[in-house]
């Protein structure tokens, strides 16, 4: 199995986000940058295949400061040698797809391979629906609405516009909101018909290319965070696309990792149950377990109540056959009972991966980590028990 970081990351500790106005703090930044080089350049050294950051924009409250995860993992790739550093993930409907084409690139050229490309749809209305003026698109639930039906559209135009930069020369393409390269675009320079493609005898430009190309072949390995939905994974199976599961029904999750495989299978992608899927859970685990409880719930414990449930994440925690809306009231008990909390002393959380391995048996295991409200000396304790007590029973 692959252990991969995820941070979203917090910047300040929990008494300062209870503050408020945590995230315009430059010294809780900067504290951020240094722990997270920390942990990052041990896990580095401990056998982690990977670390991953989100995009979200306008975080002045401290949580999920993250607004672009690719200046990160370039941040924190150049401190490294081994462990690879991508997006869980890039919010397409809201990105010019040429542009985050060539930043994916080079950030693969960069860091030689070492990275990883993860594609969200974006729910977070407060920043989506203002950056999405450019494109008359907003975050979107998957609630089946205009706007829903609209971000995906979009989502799925950027998703193939990327692929065509990266494993084509030069391309065209045209779609409901984009016509690459525009209808009688006069360029006339000699040095393309010279020394490069895509123009006709006459100067008009017919197909573009962007450079350089991924230093992956054909492109790195393409995530899609965070799903209990049907729909994302039969696309992601069908694209090859690895899908990180958020459900924690184990039957909701035997029934979609059946979905992907079979799915996979009719097109031509021949994957093993669990081969290319990820599960994605709080982590954390100390010598003693109730020391680890403690902390857990200043992290997660904290966050997700405040953050995520009034969202409607608690959607996770549905059981298969489970009708009726399920509400945002929660607390660290209620994550830790729902089984999202993966936390406690070594060998209660190797138990935890083997029944998961056992059910399961994902290829990918994305870790919640929470620099910030936990404190720096223990996300690092954590790190060392899980490089000498976990991964060397689970890493392939």
């Amino acid at each position: 199995m692959k252990f991969i970081l995820f941070y979203l990351p917090s910047v300040g500790t929990l008494d300062q986000t209870k503050k408020g106005m945590a995230g315009i703090n430059s010294q809780n930044y900067q504290n951020m940058l240094w722990q997270v080089s920390e942990q990052i350049k041990f896990a580095d050294k401990a056998g982690f295949w990977g670390a991953a950051f989100t995009e979200h924009h306008f975080h002045i409250e401290g949580i999920e400061e993250s607004n672009n995860p690719i200046l990160l993992d370039l941040y924190f790739g150049m401190q490294t040698t081994r462990i690879r550093l991508g997006q869980m993930a890039n919010v397409l409907p809201f990105h010019n797809p040429l542009r985050l084409a060539e930043d994916i690139a080079m950030l693969d050229q960069m860091l030689q391979g070492r990275t990883f490309f993860g594609i969200a749809r974006g729910y977070q209305k407060r920043w989506a629906d203002v950056l999405g003026q450019t494109y008359g698109v907003g975050g979107t639930m998957s609630d089946k609405s205009e706007v829903d039906a609209k971000n995906r559209r979009l989502f799925l135009e950027h998703y193939e516009i990327i692929k065509k930069a990266w494993t084509t020369d030069v391309f065209s393409h045209k779609s409901e909101h984009w016509t690459i390269p525009p209808d009688n675009l006069n360029f006339g320079h000699e040095v393309v018909t010279k020394y490069g493609k895509g123009q006709t005898p006459e100067g008009i430009v017919t197909q573009i290319g962007t450079a350089p190309k991924t230093f992956q072949k054909p492109h790195p390995p393409i995530f899609q965070p965070f799903s209990f939905s049907e729909d994302t994974f039969r696309f992601c199976a069908q694209e090859a696309i690895t899908p990180f599961a958020l459900s924690t029904c184990d039957e909701t999750l035997h029934d979609l990792f059946t979905i992907y495989r079979e799915e996979a299978a009719a097109a031509g992608h021949n994957f093993a149950h669990g081969q290319n899927i990820g599960i994605f859970r709080d982590a954390l685990v100390l010598e003693d377990s109730a020391e680890a409880h403690k902390y857990a719930a200043m992290g997660n414990g904290f966050v997700w109540p405040a953050w995520f449930a009034p969202i409607g994440f608690n959607e996770a925690f549905r059981k298969k056959g489970q009708t009726g809306k399920i509400g945002p009231e929660c607390d660290y008990n209620y994550l830790n009972e729902n089984g999202f909390e993966f936390v406690g002393n070594p060998d209660q959380v190797n138990r935890q991966i083997e029944n998961m391995v056992k059910k399961h048996n994902p290829e990918y295991f994305l870790m919640w980590q929470y620099p910030g409200p936990i404190p720096h000396h223990i996300q690092m304790r954590n790190l060392e028990l899980w490089a000498t007590e976990i991964l060397p029973n689970w890493n392939d």
